[in-house]
């Protein structure tokens, strides 16, 4: 006899850009209701904290399993990553410069930046999305540093992600 499973873990069929959105929409609300409690710069700061927390924590989860131990290990991992099923449909990148020691992408399309903008929330988007990035970098590895000048999430062009090695 066939088990059906649990209604519980059913799927569901809705885009990547419907979940970014049901996702996120509660997080800015509660957001802007402790804005307006504390201010925005308390808020931002024990938001973007607990997202650099979360983040490096997610990347030791990661990594227990398959230990970065060098900058190849680490750019192998990242543009894994990239193919993943939640990646390529959440942004559009280009591997544009890759040495032993530098990883350098263009991202171009960013849907955690098109969902931050859908809720005119940028600022918010900043904090959660992208500012854990420079934190995880260095939880893959201590040699690992990310730079970074350009965000979608900030009206640029592109994000520009650049990943060095150094000793």
């Amino acid at each position: 006899m066939k088990k059906t499973p649990h209604k519980f873990t059913e799927k569901m069929e809705e885009t990547y850009e419907q979940l970014f959105l049901i996702r996120y929409h509660d997080i800015v609300q509660l957001a802007r209701e402790f804005e307006r409690a504390i201010g925005k710069e308390k808020t931002f700061k024990i938001i973007g904290d607990l997202f650099d927390r979360m983040g490096v924590e997610m990347v030791k989860k990661m990594t227990e399993k398959e230990p970065i131990n060098t900058f190849e290990d680490f750019t192998a991992s990242y543009k894994d990553a990239l193919c993943s099923p939640l990646f390529s449909h959440a942004l559009t990148a280009v591997v544009e410069e890759e040495t032993p020691k530098k990883l350098k992408l263009c991202v171009t399309e960013c849907l955690w930046a098109e969902t931050f903008r859908k809720m005119n929330a940028q600022d918010l988007g900043y904090v959660i999305s992208c500012q854990p990035d420079f934190s995880m970098a260095r939880a893959f590895h201590e040699n690992i540093r990310m730079e970074r000048t350009k965000t979608l999430m900030q009206n640029d062009d592109c994000c520009n992600h650049t990943y060095y090695w150094e000793e």
